[in-house]
């Protein structure tokens, strides 16, 4: 058999250098392990734009929700003002000047519960005393006597017992009440986005 001939080398490479064979495999590891580490870092860099996406939209979609929260809610203040204000002016001081003789009286019979049979005296303004007589039975179970007074409102009446004694003030009420209507209607047009 015939040997073969080696021949010197003249490119710079020492004859005792590893093969192409042995290059091959340390330069796959290599390629793989870059290609690895370059698809991870892709992987997370898509993981954090996704999630800044995603926190965008939410963030948006909350301020549309938002706005949309508020503007119903003027609309439909607004649009329920004109009532409000109708029943805080009208309405309600109609119903409690109706209801005012029995209010009297409850209260007046829940004072004379609490004096035990004595003399009860209310007083109320002189509009308002022949109402007040008309609901009163004819014989009292309990001794109350029911007079003028031109120092009370339309809206008032002192009730009072040998050791104590009530008002009863639906005018006050009225007027904080229109008060507090007209004050909240008034903030919230102040408040109101302007847009």
């Amino acid at each position: 058999m015939s040997s073969r001939l080696r021949l010197e080398s003249f490119d710079g490479v020492p004859p005792d250098a590893p093969g192409p064979a042995e290059d091959t495999g340390a330069l796959r590891t290599a390629a793989y392990e870059e290609g690895y580490s370059a698809g991870w870092d892709d992987a997370i860099a898509r993981e954090a734009a996704e999630r800044t996406r995603i926190g965008t939209d939410f963030a948006k979609t909350l301020q549309e929700m938002a706005f949309s929260y508020h503007e119903a809610r003027s609309s439909v203040i607004q649009a329920l003002s004109p009532l409000l204000q109708a029943m805080a002016e009208r309405i309600l001081p109609q119903a409690a000047q109706a209801r005012f003789a029995e209010t009297v009286l409850e209260a007046a019979t829940d004072l004379a519960a609490c004096v035990a049979n004595r003399p009860v005296e209310i007083r109320v303004a002189p509009e308002n005393l022949e109402a007040l007589e008309r609901l009163l039975p004819p014989d009292p179970p309990l001794p109350v006597t029911v007079t003028e007074d031109a120092t009370l409102g339309p809206g008032q009446a002192w009730i009072g017992g040998p050791e104590t004694e009530r008002e009863v003030d639906i005018d006050t009420v009225l007027t904080e009440l229109s008060k507090a209507v007209d004050d909240f209607l008034y903030l919230e047009q102040e408040t109101r986005p302007h847009g």
